[in-house]
């Protein structure tokens, strides 16, 4: 017949309440902080303020730059033209460079540019804040 695993459950868990609190050895935290290699036991660098301060002002220029390229793109009928070539294929495949030119007219690309460079510039520098938190002292 087998045990109820409740019960063998409650019997383990009444023999470890039975077995007390064993305190830890004064010196525990310096024997484990000798057996760990030298590169662990080193003090964490601290990112400066001013990359903080800078990832989120380059974070915040990109996301409106990215917001007024959408508006822009509306604005100049980007988006229709992308539904109208949508619906009617046949205008891209017998006008190709037509439809690629009124497209391309109706983009703003200086501001496609730098929305996209203030944002790669937040990533690069968000992963330099945090790649610089989790490094050592060399």
């Amino acid at each position: 017949m087998a045990d109820d695993p409740r019960s063998t459950d409650e019997r383990i868990e009444r023999a470890l309440y039975e077995l007390g609190r064993v305190e830890p050895a004064p010196d525990l935290s310096a024997r484990i902080l000798t057996t760990l290699p030298p590169q662990a036991r080193r003090a964490r660098v601290p990112a400066p303020a001013w990359l903080g301060a800078a990832t989120l002002l380059a974070a915040m220029l990109g996301f409106a730059l990215a917001y007024r390229t959408a508006f822009i793109l509306r604005a100049n009928g980007a988006f229709d033209l992308v539904a109208y070539y949508t619906a009617q294929p046949e205008i891209v495949t017998l006008y190709p460079n037509e439809a690629w030119n009124a497209l391309a007219a109706a983009i703003p690309w200086a501001t496609v540019v730098t929305a996209a460079l203030m944002l790669t510039l937040a990533l690069a520098l968000t992963y330099r804040w945090t790649g610089r938190a989790a490094r050592v002292v060399g």
